[in-house]
């Protein structure tokens, strides 16, 4: 089965102008019956079809999750990278580029999707740099545990987004690993993290343990934190979500 979204951009019925969440769902959200392969949203995507039910089945909930958390976010100044992890299709990213529009968009000099699955990679790219109109999507078709600091580290000297939509709270990574790699990179950083709030398989336990770990007095030579906040809340699917937004300059690598 041909990639819908993909098509879609080829042949320009989407693009820089017209390209949205609601744009993409409304091409490729099909209900397929085959939500049960994509293990409640956490299973590596193997298919198109899949993609696509992921869009109708979880869809809604992920843009919930991101419409209550961004009005109480703020971004650095000026230009920026921006590390999509367990990137998906893309869906966290497309909705930050919702929400500030070309004020943003016109501000990103690269994109680093990070993402297991092939299929979903290849869609998330060609979403990402046809809402940037240039190819400044790098991809790195790995899991979260095989990333190494280097892939985090480009163009240094700019501020570095980090979006983590629906990852922090699943298990077959150390988060903790993954934010040592993140931290080695000198200079500031934004993350903006949200997922369901749940108590099992991983849960929200680790908002708080990162939180925690990166408050730790034993790093106040390594890093600056301007700013870390995590809220619960209820968002517009009626389900109990939580985000973290932390905002830090790391002064030294972090080991």
């Amino acid at each position: 089965m041909n990639d819908l979204i993909i098509e879609a951009i080829n042949c320009s019925q989407l693009n820089r102008s017209n390209i949205s969440f609601g744009a993409i769902r409304t091409i490729a959200g099909r209900n397929y019956e085959i939500q049960q392969t994509l293990g409640y949203g956490r299973s590596i995507i193997e298919t198109c079809q899949q993609l696509d039910q992921y869009l109708y089945s979880y869809g809604p909930m992920t843009k919930a999750q991101w419409d209550a958390f961004l009005p109480n976010v703020s971004l650095p100044n000026g230009n920026l990278n921006l590390i999509d992890y367990g990137c998906g299709q893309g869906l966290g990213s497309v909705i930050l580029f919702d929400y500030f529009g070309p004020s943003l968009t016109e501000r990103i000099k690269q994109v680093r999707l990070i993402e297991p699955s092939a299929v979903a990679l290849l869609r998330a790219k060609e979403v990402i740099d046809c809402y940037l109109h240039a190819h400044q999507a790098v991809t790195l078709n790995k899991r979260l545990d095989e990333i190494a600091a280097e892939d985090l580290n480009a163009n240094g000297l700019l501020p570095q987004v980090h979006i983590l939509s629906n990852v922090l709270d699943i298990d077959g990574f150390d988060h903790g690993q993954l934010f040592s790699k993140i931290l080695q990179s000198v200079g500031r950083h934004a993350v903006l993290a949200v997922s369901h709030d749940r108590d099992f398989h991983g849960g929200s336990n680790r908002f708080e343990q990162l939180d925690n770990a990166i408050k730790d007095p034993k790093h106040s030579k390594q890093f600056k934190i301007q700013s870390s906040s995590i809220c619960r809340f209820t968002c517009g699917t009626n389900k109990p979500a939580i985000s973290w937004e932390l905002h830090i300059e790391v002064l030294n690598e972090f080991i």
